[in-house]
């Protein structure tokens, strides 16, 4: 009997040491690569601040998703002007020139106040800035 309760926990615990797989989708965007005809932009809630509270971003009326406390989201888009949008108690919007072959990188800074939704605040943050947070992040789940 022993003997079967050890080899249980030993089964157990080498399933438990098992890392999860990452899906293939938020290991894409960590290479920091953009084809010349295509631009990229990254949403970087790089604070624990608000915890598990989803804000929801948005890039030209479209929904791209929403961020949790450490996480970042990626979208590939046609080079321009872009509007970049998160939405708290107060909306941030933000214009973005995407160049084409480059990445933008986009810190979502989170203010959390007595009685109220989380604001939220939009703004660019350099390549170097951008790719440590990324780097330490995970993407945000899937809504």
């Amino acid at each position: 009997m022993a003997s079967t309760a050890s080899a249980v926990l030993l089964l157990l615990a080498g399933c438990a040491a098992t890392p999860a797989s990452a899906p293939p989708e938020s290991a894409a965007p960590k290479r920091f690569h953009v084809e010349a005809h295509e631009a990229a932009i990254y949403v970087i809630r790089s604070e624990r601040v608000g915890g598990a509270i989803p804000l929801q971003v948005l890039i030209d009326g479209k929904h791209l998703g929403a961020t949790v406390a450490r996480s970042y989201l990626y979208a590939v888009v046609p080079p321009g002007i872009h509007t970049v949008e998160s939405w708290g108690d107060i909306r941030s919007t933000l214009e973005v020139n995407a160049k084409p072959g480059t990445i933008t990188y986009l810190s979502q800074v989170v203010e959390l106040t007595y009685l109220s939704s989380p604001r939220t605040r939009l703004r660019p943050v350099t390549e170097s800035q951008g790719r440590e947070w990324v780097m330490e992040l995970k993407a945000a789940p899937p809504r």
